[in-house]
């Protein structure tokens, strides 16, 4: 990928290919697209305590006077969320905020998988037998993604559904299908970008701290795979482990910045839909909002 190169995403909405507007894409392309910017972010940008201070400005109430400058400038929707943007007390506040009931219609069909996050999607599958996934340029491992080779041979031959998301996006995350969800584990330590440099350059989605949540679902057992990236030092999980989730239940949440949420299934479980799949085919995401459908469920 060349430094100045553009990402075009698949808006299901607008029925349109779009050229991405990236918060802070100048930052990414430099800590990703020249030597002197990868040792930066390696020695310092990819640490916890970087993501922690960014955090830390965040919370503080001065940042309240970046929200509506910055809600403004990539067209967020504030009618969908649950508060007036005026009651924020701090950009955190605004970053992690709920919507308003309705904001987020859930797909009718029972069958249906729904988004979990507003997000730009990528299938990808049967995944193949070595468990090497093709992500914007880069192979990486199952295995190395879930910690454990074991629990990759359990979904070779199936799909992986990677959701990237923006920081202006809405970032709390939800169920995508009725499931009873186990204890989640936290797994890897640094805060790579998921800037589509990132992932090329030090496979992000592998070396990112991240976590892994699986459950037992009618079409048999999927994981969740919550990725974090850099300035987004945690993600919260407000599910209680062991409770059946509902689909389009509340999971968690991530706090500021850029992440990544990675679905995965067992072979013949997921029947993604045409749209997702004819641009995946392409190498190209599909914008697609929380609660919608992003396809339909089989029986292993």
């Amino acid at each position: 990928m060349a430094v100045n190169e553009e990402i075009f995403v698949y808006n299901r909405y607008g029925k349109a290919i779009e050229r991405e507007s990236i918060c802070g894409d100048w930052l990414m392309r430099f800590a990703y697209g020249n030597r002197f910017g990868r040792l930066l972010q390696a020695s310092i940008g990819s640490r916890i305590i970087f993501s922690r201070l960014a955090s830390a400005v965040a919370n503080r109430k001065f940042s309240a006077k970046y929200i509506t400058p910055f809600a403004k400038r990539h067209g967020i929707a504030v009618e969908d969320c649950a508060e007036p943007i005026g009651n924020y007390g701090t950009f955190q506040d605004f970053f992690t905020r709920k919507l308003r009931f309705g904001a987020r219609p859930l797909a009718a069909s029972r069958e249906a998988i729904c988004a979990p996050v507003d997000g730009r999607y990528l299938h990808i599958g049967p995944l193949p037998q070595a468990g090497a996934i093709p992500v914007k340029g880069r192979r990486l491992l199952l295995g190395q993604l879930l910690g454990s080779e074991t629990l990759a041979e359990k979904f070779t031959g199936g799909s992986a559904i990677v959701a990237r998301l923006a920081p202006f996006d809405y970032h709390r995350i939800h169920f995508p299908c009725d499931c009873l969800p186990g204890q989640c584990m936290r797994l890897g330590r640094k805060l790579h970008g998921v800037h589509p440099q990132a992932l090329r350059r030090v496979g992000a989605l592998c070396a990112n701290r991240r976590f892994l949540t699986r459950a037992a679902a009618d079409c048999g057992e999927i994981a969740i795979v919550e990725v974090g990236a850099t300035f987004v030092g945690s993600v919260r999980q407000t599910y209680v482990p062991g409770v059946y989730a509902k689909k389009g239940a509340e999971k968690g949440f991530f706090a500021l910045g850029g992440s990544t949420v990675i679905l995965l299934f067992e072979r013949g479980t997921l029947a993604v839909d045409d749209d997702i799949s004819h641009w995946s085919s392409r190498s190209i995401e599909t914008y697609v909002k929380m609660g919608d459908t992003i396809g339909g469920r089989q029986s292993p």
